[in-house]
């Protein structure tokens, strides 16, 4: 079995995680940026191609890689609460690499949203779409249909788009409920709104969301907290279950523990 591996550079101890990691497997490629942190030579991240990636970093270096490419991860905890990780890097790490090298694990797909602008593909999302006021302090409207069924229209700071992966991110400070990660669900969560009755709205995923602009002229759109897109008043999203899934290696089902023990219930 081949593994690509892809880190976080900015973690204070990576080279020395990432010199133990390479240790242990034999066939091996680094992503680019990965290489560097050893002084040696990598690929561009949408070209690895390995059988499973090893993501070295917390939740974010997870979501950095399933933007880029669609290989099956193997994520170790580098950094602080690592919900989406499967271990810890401070355990030892060579049965578990042996076990995936044998064959012995499992893949957790989980749903993703595909996001348009006008009809235009722009991005795909595993925790969730932002779309916020363009200005701080600022509020603005959103309208919010469900298969043309316009469902809840409110003046906020924003609204927030969520899988169940998603329901423990973002979305869980907003209010919204914990949902397990493989259910057919997506979250409607208002942020802030100006409306003592908005609440959280939970709908199957096969469900097309569309999102309208009734206050501003413009605000920001957010696909797991990476790049800020500008959308104006007159802009069409739509919001759709994505058909590439992201697969996530797993030795057990441990979310309730992560529920308890990362997020302290």
């Amino acid at each position: 079995m081949k593994f690509s591996i892809v880190a976080n550079p900015k973690h204070p101890r990576m080279e020395k995680i990432l010199t133990k990691v390479v240790g242990l497997v034999e066939d091996f490629e680094l992503e680019s940026d990965t290489a560097k942190i050893v002084g040696l030579t990598g690929v561009p991240i949408d070209e690895l191609s390995g059988d499973v990636v090893i993501s070295l970093g917390g939740d974010g270096t997870l979501l950095y890689i399933v933007s880029k490419i669609n290989i099956p991860v193997f994520a170790i905890n580098c950094g602080g609460v690592g919900f989406l990780t499967e271990i810890e890097e401070a355990v030892d790490l060579f049965p578990h690499i042996q076990e995936i090298t044998r064959g012995n694990y499992e893949l957790q797909e989980l749903q993703r949203i595909d996001t348009y602008l006008n009809n235009l593909h722009i991005g795909t999302a595993l925790n969730e779409v932002v779309l916020h006021s363009s200005k701080v302090a600022r509020i603005q409207g959103f309208e919010i249909s469900i298969d043309n069924s316009i469902v809840d229209s409110f003046r906020g700071d924003g609204v927030v788009i969520a899988t169940p992966t998603g329901s423990t991110s973002y979305a869980m400070s907003l209010g919204s409920p914990i949902l397990y990660p493989t259910m057919e669900s997506h979250i409607i969560v208002p942020m802030a709104a100006y409306r003592i009755g908005a609440r959280p709205l939970v709908i199957p995923s096969k469900y097309d969301i569309t999102v309208k602009l009734t206050g501003n002229s413009e605000a920001v759109m957010v696909l797991d907290g990476q790049e800020e897109i500008l959308v104006k008043i007159e802009d069409s999203i739509q919001l759709k279950k994505s058909k590439n899934p992201v697969s996530i290696v797993r030795f057990k089902d441990n979310f309730f523990d992560k529920v308890r023990t990362k997020l302290r219930l």
